[in-house]
């Protein structure tokens, strides 16, 4: 059975390009086009990261950080807005129209970011209640929606939303 290999944040330097695109220098040797994959991305953001890179075409795990509370200030902003980046998820706010076709769930929203119709297969796997008061929703295209609230939204919103949990 394989170990765990704790990353230490004292052996650890991120950095970023001007495309965004994370490095690190670790050991002696620099590695580029870094990724940061959150392991529990709903319960705890900010704690047990897996780091791996591409070697030969192949991904490979450096390892895993446990907390980012154990980096600088410096480092932790950067890593966290890396992370923010990556792992935006629109706020759904309202759900207007719903529609079932096919075997797909066509839902019009009002997010964040504007109006969109999302198209959402599987509706068992890809509505979740995530916690106890959060809903998280993928689409067709593997894009990533959330309700972070039940409790905020509308009673037309939260009816609707209701029938899939």
């Amino acid at each position: 059975m394989n170990q765990l290999n704790y990353l230490s944040s004292r052996e650890l330097t991120f950095s970023l390009s001007e495309n965004g695109i994370l490095s690190l220098e670790t050991g002696g040797k620099h590695y580029d086009n870094v990724q940061l994959i959150r392991i529990f991305p709903f319960q705890h953001p900010e704690e047990y990261l897996s780091v791996s890179v591409r070697e030969n075409g192949e991904p490979k795990e450096l390892g895993m950080i446990r907390t980012l509370e154990d980096f600088t200030p410096e480092q932790r902003e950067l890593v966290s807005g890396y992370l923010r980046y990556k792992y935006f998820i629109p706020a759904i706010e309202k759900i207007g129209k719903i529609e079932e076709k096919l075997g797909y769930l066509y839902m019009d929203v009002t997010t964040v970011l504007g109006k969109k119709t999302i198209c959402i297969s599987d509706i068992t796997t890809n509505i979740r209640q995530v916690q106890n008061n959060s809903v998280a929703i993928i689409d067709v295209q593997g894009n990533r929606y959330a309700i972070e609230n039940l409790d905020a939204l509308d009673k037309d919103t939260r009816q609707k939303i209701e029938l899939y949990l």
